[in-house]
């Protein structure tokens, strides 16, 4: 089996890895506070998982490793690799936003 392929079929398990945490961790809660529940707890873990192993998981899935996102001899990131992270950045903030001004529409607060 070819490199390339073990690249996408590990893109395609990152990808699921991100689904199933998604919907277990941001989904579930999210629905638990549409329905109204008076307690609903969530990971802030979860912000940062999920939108990471969803773009590098699509990233290996479309591109296999023909792209190089990082330096092994020097053990940093390839401009590719820093694009990756800052768009994987930019979808966790912008998610974890989203699902904060979802909550306070709802009528939740952050318990202190």
């Amino acid at each position: 089996m070819g490199a390339n392929i073990v690249h996408r079929l590990g893109g395609l398990l990152w990808f699921a890895i991100a689904s199933g945490f998604g919907w277990f961790l941001i989904w579930q809660p999210l629905q638990q506070a549409q329905a109204h529940v008076p307690t609903v707890e969530y990971s802030l873990k979860a912000f940062v998982l999920v939108p990471f192993a969803a773009v590098f998981g699509l990233f290996f899935v479309l591109f296999g490793n023909s792209v190089p996102y990082r330096n092994v001899e020097k053990q940093n990131l390839t401009p590719a690799g820093w694009i990756l992270f800052a768009i994987a950045a930019g979808v966790s903030g912008l998610a974890f936003w989203y699902f904060k001004a979802r909550f306070a529409e709802l009528g939740y607060t952050d318990g202190v």
